[in-house]
């Protein structure tokens, strides 16, 4: 494992570091850009670095900087990073364990039709589907408990995001209808534009001023944390940006 280069991935989570801050991250992704023909960053000397292609940037950490076991979010490697307190925590966050986990989870599916179980598709063909738009939900609680809290706006198909999401449920989405139902954050923003869909949406509940107004839900720690990523302006969630920024806070979807 490389924890010098995990650990400068990790800046570019809510941020774009500069050049001098990933210096090592830069050497190695331009030269695994030049093995593979592909490019996935942009990366000038003495300016800020950005990724461009979120899904290369997790392969080229996986390859790079856990022998080859996959990382697919921030959270895996905050996971490997976070010191190991017993023999059982290393294995679980370095091992061929949680490796197992995650490439698992990576090929699948997790769909919901109306207020029947979510199942697991390792073929998303095997999905039925009706010409109405999926809902993707971006957290876990959510999810759980979705058909109850979204079927009185018309949505009857629903499929798990998990943040920012794993690589066969961005390819099933490619060709779909999607309305995204995720957190009223900053990070939302970068989520919501890193998919390719037939046609795409952000979810804005009807109640959101309110719940934006109220301390009680308000996110201020996670709103300081991601602010030097908040846009300046954004063709279609310029609302958002403008709810954030007249509140200084954020707000989770897991109130609603």
């Amino acid at each position: 494992m490389d924890k010098t280069l995990l650990r400068q991935a990790q800046k570019f989570q809510n941020n774009t570091p500069a050049f001098s801050q990933s210096k090592y991250f830069n050497e190695l992704a331009k030269s695994y850009e030049r093995e593979h023909a592909k490019v996935f960053t942009h990366i000038r000397f003495g300016q800020k670095s950005k990724i461009l292609d979120w899904d290369e940037f997790f392969l080229f950490l996986s390859e790079k900087g856990n022998n080859g076991k996959t990382i697919s979010s921030f959270e895996d490697i905050e996971c490997l990073l976070a010191p190991a307190t017993t023999r059982q925590e290393n294995i679980e966050k370095t091992g061929d364990s949680k490796s197992r986990y995650i490439k698992v989870f990576d090929n699948v599916v997790i769909f919901q039709h109306g207020d029947k179980q979510p199942k697991i598709y390792n073929d998303p063909n095997e999905i039925s589907l009706s010409r109405s738009t999926i809902l993707a939900v971006e957290n876990a609680e959510n999810f759980l408990r979705i058909y109850l809290t979204m079927t009185q706006y018309g949505f009857d198909q629903f499929v798990y995001l998990g943040g920012m999401s794993n690589r066969a449920t961005r390819e099933f989405l490619k060709d779909k209808n999607v309305t995204f139902f995720l957190d009223y954050d900053i990070e939302a923003i970068r989520i919501y534009d890193s998919f390719e869909c037939r046609s795409k949406s952000f979810f804005k509940h009807s109640e959101l001023e309110k719940y934006f107004s109220n301390t009680k839900y308000q996110n201020e720690t996670l709103y300081r944390k991601q602010l030097s990523s908040l846009p300046s302006s954004h063709y279609e969630l310029q609302w958002l940006i403008d709810l954030i920024s007249k509140h200084t806070a954020v707000i989770e979807q897991e109130i609603f």
